[in-house]
């Protein structure tokens, strides 16, 4: 990534001097009698009227609706974007998800006229979140992204949009380029091991991945081989991996840094690098994006790689328990019964439902290596997608103040997560006649039932769940999510921790 140039400007220096120069605007401006300062500056720079220019081709300022005018003046190349701005709502993620898309318009205006210079005027911005600046950049840079590795031809990197000036702006920080530069590093690096097939991205690949973080950091890697696994009793996860020729491994990765005191925070992520759902075989077009199933994993092995480079006073520990859920003639059955690490006995009633067992592993193991508050992340349930669509990701805790640190800074994000009930109700459906507990509680309250499940594993530690099935991979583009792996949750978790120093 190139570098980025992020300061703050004013009304007096020569607007028609930038590439591309952006404008919002609320419908109440724009139909007022009086326009902003800057339209007057920019007819007598641009020897135009702007405001007969938008009536002429219907502009309303309606919510993100755009105009762009491409050199109007034969004296300067600055090109305009004049664009509709949301009102403030009741919903903070809302508004900060439109910042994005405001960026993400942005990013497209530049990079179809190769612009890379962009002033932008704060008219109402702040309004919508006082990290408008930061919102809006992430915005830009998140759809740069693109996904090549398999490309005959690979286009290059979009130079457009590198410099942002924010003009009439107050609140611009000299650190946002550095914070932005690790946030969107580690989204694309949760982006492109989920797009990676699993042929390539296979659970010695993560540790590997995981490794290389540590090398170039001051974080320490440990990757649990298959004989340390059975050593330590992670009885469940190996026998989610065992019909694979891959096999399964667990990676813990650690920040510690100097004078880090009380809270020792844990990230779990769940890696099943390839699912077929076992003998509880898929369909054949159920399989097709299963190479996703690993979005946990990859979600906190990037936010673990933007934690390095942001360096938060708060000591952090990832465990990533990592498996293929592959069919062969050793593979477990529906009817058997392991043993996890804890100690309980599980009835597997289906090996689709594999995700939740070597989270179980991960999750004891991260307590009882003295995490005090735990946060895993699983693409673990198709009723969470059910219950919420693709947008949103479910939220479940046995600490509601820990839950609330979590909305405030997915809201900050612009992530979507929807906190769910851990419905004490619902915990007789996993209920087991042979076993401490069963794998699966049916379809009736799936998301719950599995939550549920995995609190089991939680002794007494604060701990959140987050079913990030729906939002982890995109079956269409969206602003500045395009086809494919989205990297959602990684801006939350670094947050998250920015928060909790």
């Amino acid at each position: 990534m190139t570098s980025l140039s992020i300061k703050k400007a004013t009304l007096s220096q020569k607007l028609s001097n930038y590439d591309l120069l952006v404008i919002p605007l609320s419908s109440e401006q724009f139909n007022s009698k009086k326009l902003p300062e800057a339209f007057s500056k920019i007819d007598k720079e641009l020897s135009i009227n702007l405001k007969d220019l938008l009536k002429r081709d219907k502009f309303t300022a309606a919510a993100l609706e755009s105009r762009a005018y491409r050199s109007l003046s034969p004296t300067s190349s600055c090109s305009l974007l004049i664009l509709g701005c949301p009102q403030k709502s009741e919903n903070r993620t809302q508004d900060s998800q439109a910042l994005r898309k405001i960026g993400s318009i942005i990013f497209d205006t530049a990079s179809k006229y190769s612009l890379s210079n962009i002033g932008i005027l704060d008219y109402g911005l702040e309004s919508l979140s006082t990290d408008y600046h930061q919102a809006i950049v992430e915005g830009v840079e998140l759809s740069r992204y693109s996904f090549q590795r398999y490309k005959s031809e690979k286009k290059p990197a979009s130079t457009s949009a590198r410099k942002f000036s924010f003009i009439q702006s107050k609140n611009v920080s000299s650190g946002i380029s550095k914070n932005i530069h690790a946030l969107i590093s580690g989204t694309n690096l949760a982006r492109d091991l989920v797009n990676t097939p699993a042929e390539d991205c296979t659970p010695n690949f993560l540790a590997k991945t995981a490794r290389d973080i540590a090398r170039n950091s001051d974080l320490r890697c440990k990757v649990f081989s298959k004989k340390e696994l059975e050593r330590i009793g992670a009885r469940a996860l190996l026998a989610v991996g065992r019909a694979s020729r891959n096999q399964p491994l667990m990676i813990r990765l650690s920040y510690s840094p100097k004078g880090a005191k009380g809270k020792k925070i844990a990230l779990v992520g769940k890696g099943i690098t390839f699912d077929t759902g076992g003998l509880s075989l898929k369909s054949s077009s159920g399989m097709v994006t299963m190479k996703c199933d690993m979005a946990g994993a990859a979600t906190v092995l990037g936010a673990m790689q933007s934690i390095a480079t942001i360096k938060p006073k708060i000591a952090i520990t990832a465990y990533i328990p990592v498996a293929e859920n592959m069919v062969a003639g050793n593979a477990i059955r529906p009817g058997d019964v392991v043993k996890a690490m804890n100690g309980k006995t599980i009835e597997i009633l289906n090996t689709d439902a594999e995700g939740r067992l070597i989270l179980a592993d991960a999750l004891h193991l991260a307590e009882k290596e003295g995490a005090t508050t735990i946060i895993d992340l699983a693409t673990l349930t198709g009723a969470c997608v059910v219950a919420l669509g693709d947008d949103y990701a479910g939220l479940f805790s046995n600490d509601s103040g820990l839950g609330q640190r979590i909305l405030a800074a997915a809201e900050k994000s612009g992530e979507h997560i929807w906190a769910l009930p851990l419905a004490p109700a619902y915990r007789e459906l996993i209920d087991s006649t042979v076993a401490d507990i069963k794998n699966t509680g049916g379809r009736v309250a799936g998301a719950i039932t599995a939550a549920l499940f995995l609190q089991e594993f939680v002794a007494h530690s604060k701990w959140a769940h987050i079913d990030i099935a729906g939002p982890a991979f995109q079956e269409k583009a969206k602003f500045y999510n395009q086809v494919g792996a989205s990297g959602f949750g990684v801006r939350t978790l670094v947050n998250f921790m920015l928060d909790s120093q």
